[in-house]
């Protein structure tokens, strides 16, 4: 998901979502370090994320054979809350661009999405997936069926009680094509929820339901695949998964400003370039949080998130990087306040093969060749993001993902320029919402090609805009994944027909072998078949890889329980404040 270019906000998608270049604040789906649940202080630990989730083989409740069964974990343990259970975060200038779980495309509208709503599944502190709404997950040994036993208490927050018809509702809704002005293939669930049987009639037009998702009874729903899928649940687990109330949604296109919510918060207030107010919601059952109140920062009240923790009116607050330097410092007295963590994200400039003059590949080969990606991190960054030389982000699956990348030639670059335009260089367009590599790649790209280059800089709404019309010739994008799984970054930016491919990408053979990875169990095989992904797409020179970030935040000794992950701050229920 893409986030804010000039922002990083604490934890899902431009959709899956975030633009971004962490400089301040990432609050949704997108970071990279876990808060464990000490009683004293905070404390940081790495996770170590898996891709399917484990369970155990038992006889199934549900009918039929019965492989793989996941229980839901025990409710987070709280040790003695005092004080006023209010936390008061920073979020972004912008504020969530909307929070119907079926349209979320940016890190900080699923950050609170999040709160509000909850789906089937969720992913834990290690990332793996775990039953959320539902109690108990039964799956068939072919991989295709999928059970879901709901909480018999489990509410939406006006108390109604949530049953299988309303999860039915809501992933028929996130596949509706009028959702999207009858584009379809425009929709979240176009990468999410395709698995299902049925999606793609569904999101198509030519279906009016999802044949693929039937209800057993008041509590139980089933779904069935159209083939099996190695990481179905990690993608259920996302913003288009979540479960909305069929009255609450069927008002109008602003219902979400009203919400009534299936997760662990209900929005109680939002003021507009001021705050955004969550009040608990008691009858989460899964884990009913100790917070009692949430309030989010946004617009001119988030523009000095620093600062505002300095004085005590903030409890957490993202930090820009170019502030590490001072917060580290041995005399620091945030020192031990601030946690670092490596997250899933990694900022990329795209060339887009459609739109000329980069539908010419000599032309972008010499752009990849002719600059010098690696100091932007070293030199721009001063070293607080980490160079990247492939799409995917290190430590994804426990693994590094190196790929070739044509080394920084200027004159092997002049070369394949010379050859593709001749002496007549034509202008390329770099669209950005304020990284740094645009403008780097500009004064690079004239001063030793003697290629023009224009940089247009879009606020983060138009942007997202933008990037649906896959008209941009070239854009800044920082992608933060939505699970932790390759395809979050490779099918979800490549794959031909994905709603997330910004710039009209097209390889059949990128296509054929993400189509094979999405079946294959075995690890080092599926690992072995990304990699292949990922040196084609390189190879095509579409996509310069620049670096991977970190979440930089700060938080209160008196805050307990929060999980940074590699995607982010995930859910608000675990947390608790000793004042």
């Amino acid at each position: 998901m893409p986030s804010d270019d000039t922002t990083t906000l604490s934890h899902v998608r431009v959709s899956r979502r975030a633009l971004l270049l962490g400089l301040s604040v990432l609050l949704a789906s997108c970071r990279a370090s876990i808060l464990g649940r000490d009683k004293a202080t905070p404390t940081v630990r790495p996770t170590e994320p898996g891709s399917a989730g484990a369970g155990t083989e038992s006889p199934g409740t549900g009918g039929g054979e019965v492989g793989t069964v996941l229980e839901a974990p025990p409710p987070a343990t709280v040790a003695d809350p005092s004080g006023e259970q209010t936390l008061t975060m920073i979020g972004s200038p912008d504020g969530p661009a909307t929070l119907d779980p079926a349209l979320v495309r940016d890190t900080e509208s699923a950050f609170v999405t999040r709160q509000i709503f909850r789906g089937l599944v969720r992913l834990d502190e290690q990332l793996q997936p775990v039953p959320d709404l539902a109690r108990r997950i039964e799956i068939s040994p072919d991989g295709l069926t999928y059970t879901f036993f709901l909480w018999e208490d489990i509410t939406f927050a006006n108390g109604r009680r949530i049953t299988a018809e309303d999860v039915r509702y809501s992933l028929e809704r996130a596949t509706d094509p009028a959702l999207a002005g009858g584009h379809g293939e425009t929709l979240p669930a176009g990468t999410y929820l395709a698995d299902i049987a049925g999606a793609a009639d569904r999101l198509a037009g030519r279906a009016d339901s999802l044949r693929g998702v039937e209800v057993l009874d008041q509590g139980t729903v089933r779904i069935t695949l159209e083939h099996p899928t190695t990481n179905f649940l990690l993608k259920l687990a996302a913003t288009p998964g979540y479960v909305v109330d069929r009255e609450n949604a069927r008002n109008d296109g602003n219902w979400w400003k009203k919400p009534n919510g299936s997760g662990p918060f209900n929005l109680a207030e939002w003021r507009e370039q001021e705050r955004i107010v969550l009040e608990a919601h008691p009858g989460y059952t899964p884990n009913p949080p100790t917070l009692e109140r949430v309030v989010i920062l946004i617009g001119t009240e988030a523009l000095q998130p620093v600062a505002m923790y300095e004085q005590g009116e903030v409890d957490v607050a993202d930090v820009g990087l170019f502030e590490i330097d001072r917060l580290q410092a041995p005399n620091s007295p945030l020192r031990e306040e601030l946690h670092v963590q490596p997250l899933f994200a990694v900022s990329y400039v795209l060339f887009n093969p459609n739109v000329p003059p980069l539908d010419n590949p000599d032309l972008r080969r010499a752009l990849l060749q002719g600059f010098d990606r690696h100091k932007i991190a070293t030199v721009t960054y001063d070293g607080h993001v980490t160079p990247v030389d492939g799409i995917l982000p290190p430590g994804l699956l426990g693994r590094d993902w190196p790929a070739e990348v044509p080394a920084y030639d200027p004159e092997a670059a002049r070369a394949l320029l010379d050859r593709a335009v001749g002496s007549e260089r034509p202008t390329v367009s770099i669209y950005t919402t304020g990284a740094q590599a645009p403008v780097a790649m500009k004064q690079v790209y004239q001063r030793d090609l003697g290629l023009p280059v224009e940089v247009l800089q879009l606020d983060f709404t138009d942007y997202i805009n933008e990037l649906g019309t896959r008209e941009m010739p070239a854009t800044s994008l920082t992608w933060v994944a939505d699970f932790p799984d390759p395809d979050t970054f490779l099918r979800a930016l490549f794959y031909s027909t994905s709603p997330d491919n910004p710039i009209g990408y097209r390889n059949p053979e990128v296509d054929r072998l993400l189509d094979e990875a999405r079946g294959e169990t075995d690890p080092e095989r599926r690992a072995a078949l990304f990699q292949q992904v990922q040196q084609t797409i390189i190879d095509d020179a579409v996509v310069v890889p620049l670096y991977a970030e970190a979440s930089l935040t700060l938080i209160k000794p008196y805050v307990h329980g929060m999980t940074l992950t590699p995607l982010g701050i995930l859910g608000l229920e675990t947390v608790w404040m000793t004042l």
